[in-house]
């Protein structure tokens, strides 16, 4: 992975024509992750809720899930918001977009707009039981997974064979991922040398500031779940580094946590946690957990706010938290995701104009990387936590011969 970073970073620079032609390697191969995510998914949670074998234990999983994911998403937005109140990113910048870039932002908000919350209950309920695996959204995913879980609950011994059947399609969609995640030093390096080849590294000067203010930020968010996890299970940083380093490299190469999904899986339960637990914390994480995400917007609103001198006041500041507490979630599991939630706020809250976020396109796929990596350790922490809270103590795996 570091040595198709690095090679696609010098062709990108070099032959920044050869850059852009290599671009495919990268879309192919996370377009070949993300055609598991939603059978993954599914398969995942149905599990989760059969093994728990009770509504009532389900629940309670879930819910525990949700209010450790809504800490994590206030404590995200707060920390954002106070690196960008502090550094003031986006202070001093006379920045313009061009007219391509306008443009595909207003094409992108007429694609992701979602006109209220009658609209968003639409969204989630899909056209039809199967569409729901092709639209390329987790949250229909979601609805669909739920409804047959806690049917193969109700109908019991009928439904055996159905569930015998679920766990081994999910032991081959494991095999399946573990053939394609082989790829992914070919899918970084096209994917990296694209984006510098097209882009150039001299416009990461014009707008270091916003990179910086989004890394302290999710360094900050980052440090607090590792202490988290520290006080609550014993597992320190270095153990969690060592698990899970791939992982991080394939996030930071490929710019997306769901190609991740299985293993982080995987790897949850070999440091112990129930597959029941995992199986319902994980997949709800990737569309309620986006704490990448959420950083990214409030410090990405702001920075624009500065950069095309508009002034917000602090009433306003707090109805942009407010609404980001929803919109981190709106776009779980489309591509740029984040991108996607930022037009979705600003076109909510029209303070900012919404065609400023055309400043961000050229410098998104460093912003992402940051995001996924911030968003996959908050996964893993918060099913770390949710199983400590459980009443399970997980620890990291003996290390096998020759590791």
């Amino acid at each position: 992975m570091l040595l198709g970073i690095a090679a696609g970073t010098l062709i990108g620079v070099w032959l920044p024509d050869l850059g852009r032609a290599l671009g495919p390697l990268g879309i192919a191969f996370v377009k070949a992750m993300r055609m598991m995510v939603s059978p993954v998914l599914f398969c995942t949670i149905v599990e989760g809720i059969v093994r728990h074998g009770a509504a009532r234990d389900t629940g309670a999983t879930v819910l525990r899930s949700i209010l450790i994911f809504l800490a994590i998403t206030l404590a995200a937005l707060g920390l954002g918001l106070g690196a960008a109140l502090i550094l003031h990113p986006g202070e001093g910048l006379v920045l313009a977009p061009d007219t391509a870039m306008l443009d595909l932002v207003a094409q992108q908000v007429r694609a992701r707009a979602i006109a209220g919350p009658g609209d968003f209950l639409l969204h989630i309920v899909p056209d039809t039981l199967f569409s729901a695996f092709t639209a390329g959204d987790v949250l229909p995913v979601l609805f669909v997974a739920a409804l047959v879980g806690f049917g193969l609950l109700r109908i019991g011994e009928a439904g055996a064979p159905i569930v015998r059947g679920i766990e081994a399609l999910t032991r081959l969609q494991f095999a399946i991922f573990g053939f394609l995640i082989r790829a992914a030093p070919v899918g970084a390096f096209g994917a990296i040398a694209f984006t510098v080849g097209t882009y150039g590294v001299g416009f990461i000067g014009s707008l270091g500031m916003l990179v910086a203010t989004l890394a302290l930020a999710c360094a900050l968010l980052v440090a607090g779940l590792l202490l988290a996890v520290r006080l609550a299970t014993g597992i320190g940083p270095g153990g969690l580094w060592r698990l899970f380093r791939d992982e991080i490299l394939i996030v930071l190469g490929t710019s997306s946590t769901e190609v991740v999904l299985p293993r982080l899986i995987e790897k949850l339960e070999a440091m112990g946690c129930p597959r029941g637990i995992v199986g319902l914390t994980v997949p709800l994480g990737y569309s309620l957990n986006l704490a990448g995400t959420a950083v990214y917007l409030i410090v990405a609103t702001l920075f624009l706010a500065e950069a095309v001198d508009v002034t917000l006041s602090p009433s306003r500041i707090l109805a942009y938290f407010a609404v980001m507490l929803v919109t981190s979630k709106a776009a779980a599991g489309v591509t740029g995701s984040g991108f996607s939630a930022l037009l979705l706020t600003l076109s909510l809250m029209p303070d900012v104009p919404v065609g400023a976020a055309a400043l961000l396109i050229a410098i998104d796929r460093f912003l992402s990387e940051i995001r996924a990596l911030t968003s996959g350790t908050a996964n893993v922490a918060a099913s770390l936590l949710v199983t400590r809270w459980s009443g399970v103590r997980p620890a990291l795996p003996t290390p096998r011969r020759g590791e």
